[in-house]
């Protein structure tokens, strides 16, 4: 396989990180990717904000594990014994995992595309993060993050309009593993092929 599809395969959600801050030139080449992620109709829509304050990322990623409402996995259903996640151990205090980069995705409330484009856009951040030796992890409740009183303060500041509402956060930080997870196995019974 080529390289692009090897990337593809071998990226995995990274939830333990090193403190230290990713380089400048390591986001800009993550940012530009994601700026030319595919969106609905070309709109380019979706906003960005980086956000590499530890303190307001600890707050922030404290309301994003509240809002999982303590649901845990089961030992059958975990998400990762490697690099568990909220569910797998609720004495994880963010549901950002203390990464030093979090990226929210910002994008229309009410366009119908608007989630579809987030994800296409972490996607590429994801991949890019991969490619340059950087563990990255999406993370949902967005909107719950910044639906309460601290987050719509922050959007305010931000400059960002009322008719936007965070989608989607993606972490960004070294892995603190110097050995990436292991790949669950691939369920069977994923692709049904038609029309032959």
């Amino acid at each position: 396989m080529n390289d692009i599809i090897n990337n593809m395969i071998e990226r995995r959600s990274i939830r333990k990180y090193k403190p230290e801050q990713i380089t400048e030139a390591e986001l800009e080449a993550i940012l530009q990717a994601a700026l030319y992620a595919p969106s609905a109709g070309s709109r380019q829509s979706a906003i960005i904000v980086v956000c590499q304050n530890a303190e307001l990322n600890a707050a922030l990623g404290k309301i994003n594990k509240a809002a999982f409402k303590g649901r845990m996995s089961t030992e059958t259903a975990y998400i990762s014994k490697e690099q568990p996640s909220i569910a797998d151990n609720a004495a994880i205090q963010s549901g950002f995992y203390n990464a030093p980069t979090v990226l929210t995705l910002f994008a229309p409330k009410n366009f119908l595309y608007s989630v579809a484009d987030c994800c296409v856009a972490a996607q590429n951040i994801m991949l890019a993060a991969h490619s340059l030796g950087i563990g990255s992890c999406m993370v949902a409740r967005a909107e719950d993050t910044f639906g309460g009183e601290l987050g719509q303060r922050l959007q305010k500041e931000w400059g960002i309009a009322e008719t936007y509402e965070a989608k989607i956060h993606v972490t960004l930080g070294y892995p603190a593993d110097s050995k990436p997870p292991q790949a669950k196995p691939r369920k069977d019974g994923r692709i049904i092929r038609v029309g032959a």
